[in-house]
């Protein structure tokens, strides 16, 4: 860093800098950067660089090769004009420049030992021109002949002024008659080179051909995507060139390729028979750029600027590369500019994205194997504005905000090119980008952007938290400007629901000119779901509105705990209950039915709730979604119920197909992240329910979906994946294939070969898988097969009571561990196999009565699995008569229904339910069925838990987990923080013993916002490693160099935490495998808004193993105001 500081924009905002650059490398030209940090009145910042070029010296060389031919030829003249210039352009006259001219030859001999000889090469340089010139106002010419064929480099130098060296280079080639010694070094490729670097449609393109032998065949091809051309030439004892028309059909891209084969030079002598019959090969890549398809879009608002509201009205006028417009169909959108400057987003060039270079897809085989290397397959290339002043409150009122002002897909302009399209404004103030692709019928394309202002005289800017929590004490407002820059008075009104205004309701402030000024209230936050706050700011007979609306999140972690079973007469269902329990603010809920639909729309629920969502977990979450949607004549296909199961679906289906990754697998988080066989085929059969239920699901998608699974079967090979742990063992690998054939299976594409060779090593796979194969086999016709596979299964299955138990071995250690897929998977099976087998009603029940009340907690698998089965079986059994139902509890009734549907849902608090038991507070519901009916009734009870004040005290439950705040400059500990100050937060979680799937998720207090470093907006700041106060040895292991595979780099520094969430409440580590020890993880974040905040526990547990987890202490965090000084 060479210098830093802090000043104040002037009234335009604007600053103006004088900096003193450093020392640049000697001859090179460096780079200066500027950052700049911006706080406004509010506490938020924005960040922006820039940069400017240090020039070495005083003035730069520039040498330019005169002549139509990027090629010289052996014994032609040549001229090379010469000139001084300064940075600003202007010619320098009178500078003594020298030049010379070096011709490079290979030259290569051949060592002997042993018998063996092998080939030793070099560069050799040999100076064969200089010339001296005195710069003058023009051009100076400095000629010379090349004297042969080769590679010539010529360079130029000179002195400024201040003694500063100045010198600049090119390298040229030169063709000509005789034999030229090109570079061999490789003994395989051979160098192809174009006289250009891009081309356009009508051009020649002329390439060189560097061969190293004489007398040999060439076969030259046109290449992309498989061979456009072809020829056959002669290559002779000169340089070899070839011209080409550059056509339409050569963009964006083609390869020129050759192959030269050389028969036997020599008879056979030594061990390495230098005169054996060989190849070279060589390619170049031509980029053409159609910029005749190029359309030029111009996009301008009709008016300077608008009011929030209004309907913009935007011209369009589309004109081709010779200036004549067309009849064209655009596409017209405007997004919040700030938003765009987060990722430094720019408007998107059709012609680009259609015309991205493309790879070859070709390969290259000789039979010349055992003398050249086959080419390996794949890529060889690179690869007038309304009011507002003094208008009514009710009329001016801002509360509709979108990021995305409006989004046009089809505006379709008249025979020349024109437009105007309309669209209504969201209540933004801010600049908007408008952003047009355009196209023709003559597949023209183009794109344009533009700005739209939306604006009004005063301006009222929210300055609140991101969210709130109970019993939060703040300070917060709006942001008060006059665009017309002037001085006034102004009055502020606040109103709030959802949170209690203490103080007085209006506040006057004074502008000053050029200047905003936050106008503050002071609010206590209030149990519920949300809080919504009313502003009006009026002065000087303007006046602006604005209302805003937050959520208010729970001071907690949230607990549900849950309960399900079948009622065939009576039952009870028993909760315990955390101790601290609060009955008023916590609830029941109840899902009952005639059908297993109660216990998949409790399901449903529980997963709704479940707040982390990686690939497994959506398609796991997506299971009871496409089963109550496929549901919906029971439900009613107009239900609320069900409307939701379809937009929630669709939501999953792009997420999904999101993460699908370059090579057809489905990532964890991202397309980014890593997969495995397992993991895309589970994701892959959730696409495939998803499609026969009715919504769209991309057919490309689920192609190169089944690709990539067809490639792991084929090929194989290790995982590369932070689970590669598990991969040591062959069951693990196994399971990866009877997933792929599951897939395959069910998307119409089964591979009966890898079928029949699980089928073989059938005693080698884990009891599930054995189960999957059979469900597989069923699935493609083959039922002997399959009833064999199952025999053992069914044998080892043990009925007691009403439902079945299966092996102690049955579940395994994997890396998506459940306790439940095993029962689910056979259930599946057996009703593919035998609908009427015995042991498909107590599999149902088995599969039911498991649940939270349970000692195993169930996780995301555990309920994806068995809702798939038990929605099997839904769709198999036929309804049974209504039955009415009866819940008490608390010594009174809570529910009596005559007649019980399909499902039904219902919710109660828990206040006068809680009963005192030996172990502390408990929910017990009695269930009754009323007789008459057949069949029995299914029942999902659900708890959610509130505690009666913010827990503070840590918690340890096979997981330790710490967190402190530090300063960001000196990394002192603290509790309390200056508003608009940086914060460092520390986390470190210790483990017993190895962990897989950690989830640590840190509850922000509401007056701290989370920093992204990725942003452009954002400075640059030291990474997380930076000024470590936490560090400890517990991070190093005994896994030795498999511990990279593991984990993630962030900002320089590795973190065994492989995923990272930022949202507005919380911060989400990830570590797919943690071993013995203590890990550390941070972030940093801003104090925005000055109050006295709830500091919830952080919260860490195994996402397939919820019953292990710790929590660190809470307590309240304070943000200081500018008034309150710093502690």
């Amino acid at each position: 860093m060479a210098a830093n500081g802090l000043d104040t924009l002037d009234g335009a905002g604007r600053l103006a800098l004088r900096l003193r650059p450093g020392e640049t490398e000697r001859g090179r030209p460096s780079r200066a950067t500027v950052e700049a940090t911006v706080t406004d009145v509010n506490r938020q910042t924005v960040s922006a660089s820039s940069s400017v070029l240090v020039h070495p010296a005083a003035f730069y060389l520039g040498a330019r090769a005169e002549g139509q031919s990027y090629f010289w030829t052996a014994g032609m003249p040549e001229t090379v004009s010469v000139m001084a210039v300064r940075p600003d352009g202007a010619r320098v006259p009178g500078i003594e420049v020298e030049g010379t001219v070096v011709r490079r030859e290979w030259h290569q001999v051949r060592r002997e030992r042993a018998g063996y000889g092998e080939l030793v090469g070099e560069w050799v340089s040999d100076t064969v021109a200089r010339c001296a010139v005195s710069t003058t106002a023009d051009p100076v010419p400095c000629r010379f002949t090349p004297p042969a064929g080769g590679t010539y480099t010529v360079r130029f130098t000179a002195r400024d002024p201040a003694g500063r060296e100045v010198a600049t280079s090119f390298h040229r080639w030169a063709i000509g008659k005789d034999w030229v010694p090109w570079n061999d070094e490789n003994q395989f490729k051979m160098d192809v080179v174009p006289d250009r670097t891009r081309y356009s449609v009508g051009d020649t393109a002329t390439v060189l051909f560097a061969s190293p032998f004489t007398d040999a065949e060439a076969w030259i091809t046109i290449e992309r995507e498989g061979l456009l051309q072809q020829r056959r030439m002669r290559i002779g004892s000169g340089t070899t060139t070839l011209e080409l028309p550059v056509t339409e059909a050569f963009a964006p891209n083609v390869f020129v390729s050759i192959v030269v084969a050389r028969g036997r030079s020599a008879r056979p002598g030594p061990l390495d028979d230098p005169g054996r019959p060989t190849i070279r090969v060589g390619y170049a890549e031509l980029r053409v750029t159609p910029e005749r398809k190029r359309l030029a879009v111009r996009v301008a608002p009709v008016a300077r600027e608008y009011r929030p509201g209004d309907t913009a009205r935007v011209a369009l006028q589309v004109r081709d590369a010779e200036g004549k417009g067309h009849r064209s169909e655009v596409t017209l959108w405007a997004v919040d500019e700030a938003v765009l400057a987060l990722t430094g987003y720019r408007t998107p060039d059709p012609l680009d994205l259609l015309y991205q270079p493309r790879g070859l897809g070709m390969r290259l085989a000789s039979t010349l194997t055992a003398v050249a290397p086959q080419v390996p397959e794949g890529e060889k290339g690179k690869r007038a504005p309304g009011g507002g002043g003094g208008a009514d409150a009710a009329d001016i009122l801002r509360s509709r905000f979108q990021t995305t002002a409006f989004f046009l897909g089809s505006v379709v302009t008249d025979a020349a090119g024109r437009a105007t399209a309309a669209a209504e404004l969201p209540d933004n103030l801010t600049t908007f980008r408008l952003m047009a692709v355009a196209v023709t019928a003559g597949d023209r394309f183009g794109s344009g952007q533009s700005s739209l202002l939306v604006t009004r005289p005063l301006v009222a800017r929210p300055a609140l938290p991101r969210f709130l929590r109970e019993s939060d004490r703040f300070a917060a407002g709006v942001v008060v400007n006059a665009r017309t820059g002037d001085a006034r008075r102004v009055t502020v009104d606040a109103s709030a629901t959802g949170a209690k205004l203490e103080g007085p309701r209006r506040r006057d402030a004074i502008l000053e000119a050029g200047r905003g000024r936050e106008v503050r209230f002071d609010f206590l936050a209030r149990a519920g779901d949300s809080a919504s706050f009313h502003f009006t700011a009026s002065g000087g007979g303007d006046a602006d509105a604005v209302a805003l609306g937050l959520p208010i999140r729970p001071n907690h972690h949230p607990l549900a705990f849950t309960v399900a079973g079948v009622l065939h007469d009576t039952a009870t269902a028993e909760v315990a209950l955390p101790g601290d329990v609060d009955p008023a603010r916590s609830r029941v809920s109840l899902s009952l039915g005639s059908s297993p639909l109660a216990m998949i729309r409790g399901a449903e629920r529980w997963l709704r709730v479940y707040p982390y969502w990686c690939t497994e977990q959506i398609a796991s979450a997506a299971e009871p979604l496409i089963a109550l949607y496929r549901s919906a004549p029971l439900l009613g296909a107009d239900s609320a119920l069900v409307r939701r199961a379809r937009a929630d679906l669709e939501r999953v289906v792009a997420t999904l197909s999101r993460r699908q990754r370059a090579d057809g697998g489905i990532g964890l988080w991202s397309a980014a992240d890593w997969t495995t066989p397992w993991l895309s085929s589970y994701a892959g059969a959730v696409l495939l329910e998803a499609r026969a239920a009715g919504l769209p699901v991309s057919d490309s998608v689920l192609a190169r979906l089944g690709g990539y699974l067809q490639r792991s079967l084929a090929e194989g090979g290790p995982v590369q994946a932070p689970v590669v742990h598990w991969y040591r063992r062959s069951d693990v690998r196994l399971s990866d294939r009877i997933m792929a054939v599951d897939y395959l299976s069910r998307a119409g594409l089964r591979d009966r070969a890898a079928e029949n060779e699980l089928l073989r090593v059938a005693a080698q796979l884990a009891w599930e898988d054995r189960v999957r194969l059979a469900h597989v086999l069923a699935r493609g016709g083959d039922a002997a097969s399959a009833r064999r596979l199952l025999q053992p299964a069914w044998a080892g299955v043990k009925v007691e009571g009403r439902r079945a138990t299966l092996p102690a071995a049955t579940p395994r250690d994997f890396y998506f561990l459940s306790r439940m897929r095993p029962t689910a998977w056979l259930l599946g099976a057996t009703l593919a196999v035998d609908p009427a087998h015995p042991l498909v009603g107590p599999l149902v029940e088995t599969l039911i009565q498991q649940g939270r009340g349970e000692r195993w907690v169930w996780n995301t698998q555990d309920y994806g699995t068995a809702v798939a089965a038990l929605a099997e079986f839904q769709r198999r059994q036929s309804a049974g008569a209504a039955r009415g139902i009866r819940v008490s509890g608390g010594g009174r009734t809570l529910l009596r229904l005559d007649s019980l549907g399909a499902a039904r849902d219902s919710s109660f608090a828990l206040a006068g339910l809680v009963e005192k038991g030996r172990g502390g507070p408990r929910l017990r519901l009695s269930l009754e069925a009323k007789s008459g009916g057949i069949g029995p009734l299914f029942y999902y009870v659900t708890v959610t838990t509130a505690p009666r004040a913010a827990p503070v005290r840590p918690g340890d439950r096979g997981i330790q987990v710490e967190r402190w705040y530090e300063r960001y400059d000196t990394g002192k500990p603290l509790t309390d923080v200056a508003e608009g100050e940086l914060v460092r937060v520390r986390l470190r979680v210790t483990v017993p013993a190895e962990r897989h799937f950690v989830v640590l998720d840190d509850a922000l207090p509401a007056g701290l916002e989370a920093v992204d470093l990725s942003l452009r907006t954002v400075g640059g700041m030291p990474g997380p490693g930076a000024t470590d106060s936490s560090a400890t040895d517990g991070e190093s292991t005994e896994e030795g160099e498999e511990r990279w595979a593991y984990g993630s780099w962030d900002a320089g520094w590795w973190s065994p935490f492989d995923h990272r969430e930022l949202r507005d409440d919380r911060v989400v580590f990830v570590a797919t495998r943690l071993w013995k020890g203590s890990y550390t993880a941070t972030y940093l974040a801003r104090a925005t808004t000055p109050g006295t905040f709830t500091r919830p526990p952080a919260h860490a547990e195994e996402m397939y193993n919820p019953g292990v987890f710790g929590e660190s202490d809470g307590g309240v965090f304070v943000v200081l105001g500018k008034t309150a000084g710093r502690r």
